[in-house]
């Protein structure tokens, strides 16, 4: 049994953050210590010189250096030409400092995560907001190589932090028209070099949380006929954060400037500021692809995984043909008031 350290029990009893609204952020707290402490924890960093030797870190520098060009050229922001690339060896010795990392999982699943969702790239839907073409690479952090077997499931609220897919009270107005989309979710293969690629839009903010994205890696899977996936095993659970400065920015965006909800700031989000210890950082880097933010951005980041690790998150629903629809015996049924995941009643256990 790990103790607790006594900051972490301190901060859970004083400051009363919320996971969603209503939704007590203790469990998520401790799952998140519990990786900081797990001794056998490896980072994208510790993989850092067998990358570089490699010549992975300078394959996908100059990778994403092209893909952020031609997503230019093809928005009409520059020529097929004009594509000026950094200096190699500087991305090289940079490599590791920025890098979302994990063994255990970052954080929860939070309440809701819908099974079921489509293998697709696009994942609009209709949606508005800061379109972002995101770009995510997974490495095994047990043999320093790319995951090149695996997906990776991202969802995340729309501009106005909302969720699809789910009816709660405190997501949106608490009604049934968000049961019925599916946007802003999906999941998509990695490939060879273990990228993972999607079209998605700028997380907005609700009540106690601070903007982020929420992944998971599957690994295993078999993918089905209609598109979705099925079977396999979990190695991570994440969020994925925007530096303040530049998500002040696009708050001020429409239709950002519309959400009325409370706005958490990263340095108020106590996961935020546990998921940048122990060397991680699931900062996402972040370039515009014209000259203001509603021309679209180019995100990217790298998450270090172990496939052989085994976690186990819960759905609230799952999607179907005609909806979100309850997932038999969740432990967010009920979410955020009668919940078996709601909280312990502010009394953090052992772990």
């Amino acid at each position: 049994m790990v103790q607790l350290s006594q900051a972490v029990t301190a901060a859970i009893l004083a400051i009363g953050v919320f996971a969603h609204p209503g939704g007590n952020v203790n469990k998520e707290i401790l799952r998140r210590q519990a990786h900081l402490d797990y001794p056998e924890r490896r980072t994208v960093q510790s993989c850092k010189r067998d990358l570089i030797e490699s010549g992975w870190v300078r394959e996908q520098h100059r990778r994403r250096e092209a893909r952020l060009h031609d997503i230019r050229v093809a928005a009409g922001f520059a020529k097929p030409g004009e594509l000026v690339r950094r200096d190699v060896g500087e991305v090289e010795e940079e490599y590791g400092v920025e890098a979302s990392c994990t063994l255990d999982p970052e954080a929860t699943e939070g309440p809701y995560w819908v099974v079921g969702e489509l293998v697709r790239q696009n994942l609009l839907t209709g949606e508005k907001g800061a379109i972002t073409h995101l770009d995510i690479n997974v490495v095994d952090t047990s043999t320093c190589k790319p995951v090149t077997d695996a997906y990776l499931e991202m969802w995340g609220s729309n501009s106005t932090g909302v969720y699809t897919g789910v009816q709660a009270r405190g997501n949106g107005d608490g009604g049934p028209s968000s049961l019925v989309s599916n946007a802003l979710r999906g999941l998509q293969p990695t490939s060879a070099n273990g990228t993972a690629t999607f079209i998605t839009v700028i997380p907005g903010h609700y009540v106690g949380r601070t903007n982020h994205l929420h992944t998971i890696v599957h690994h295993g899977a078999t993918l089905l006929p209609n598109n979705t996936i099925s079977g396999g095993t979990i190695s991570h659970v994440g969020q994925f954060y925007i530096e303040q400065n530049f998500l002040n920015q696009v708050e001020k965006t429409a239709p950002y400037n519309t959400n009325t909800q409370k706005h958490t700031t990263n340095a108020q989000d106590f996961l935020f500021n546990m998921g940048k210890q122990g060397g991680d950082d699931p900062v996402m880097k972040i370039s515009l692809i014209g000259s203001k933010i509603e021309d679209g951005l180019y995100a990217t980041i790298d998450v270090g995984v172990n496939p052989k690790a085994r976690r186990n998150p819960a759905p609230v629903n799952m999607w179907t043909t005609s909806g979100g629809k309850p997932y038999p015996n969740s432990p967010w049924t009920g979410y955020p008031d009668t919940c078996k995941n709601c909280g312990f009643g502010g009394r953090p256990p052992t772990i």
